[in-house]
């Protein structure tokens, strides 16, 4: 697909054997990830942002490994944006931004100071995640039929 050659030339993703049930662990482990962020969200709004910003990492991640790749490790979080921008277009253009501004206040929250999340972010983090997985998992469903 010409959308992934940039990230190839790169070096930015790699080829990799990653089997279809591969694929399939990782949207599971994204649904957990939600279904916690979901339990945890009225006590804990942090580690409910974050297992969010976590469902959808780990979606993202599912995006990549349906072609064959692997993000390389360095950078891999904001690869895995730019992945899902290109690769799922103009219709998630607001959910990726949404994806990458989590990115960077995750990436806060772990080395930075002062940062609260509210229950609003907390809400909104995980309405986003649940819309982005669906995206993801019609992407690769749409893709495998249309191999077929």
């Amino acid at each position: 697909m010409e959308k992934i050659k940039p990230f190839i030339e790169k070096g930015l993703i790699k080829k990799d054997n990653i089997e279809p049930s591969q694929v399939l662990n990782i949207i599971k482990k994204s649904r957990r990830s939600i279904r916690s962020a979901k339990l945890i969200m009225e006590d804990d709004s942090e580690n409910s942002y974050q297992l969010s910003y976590e469902a959808m990492l780990l979606a993202g991640r599912a995006l990549v490994f349906s072609f064959g790749f692997r993000p390389r490790a360095a950078g891999s979080h904001r690869i895995i944006v730019d992945f899902s921008k290109e690769i799922l277009g103009k219709e998630t253009k607001t959910l990726v931004y949404k994806f990458n501004k989590m990115r960077k206040k995750r990436h806060y929250l772990i080395y930075g100071t002062g940062l609260y999340i509210s229950e609003i972010d907390s809400r909104n983090a995980i309405v986003s995640a649940v819309q982005f997985l669906r995206h993801v998992i019609r992407f690769i469903r749409e893709k495998i039929y249309d191999k077929s």
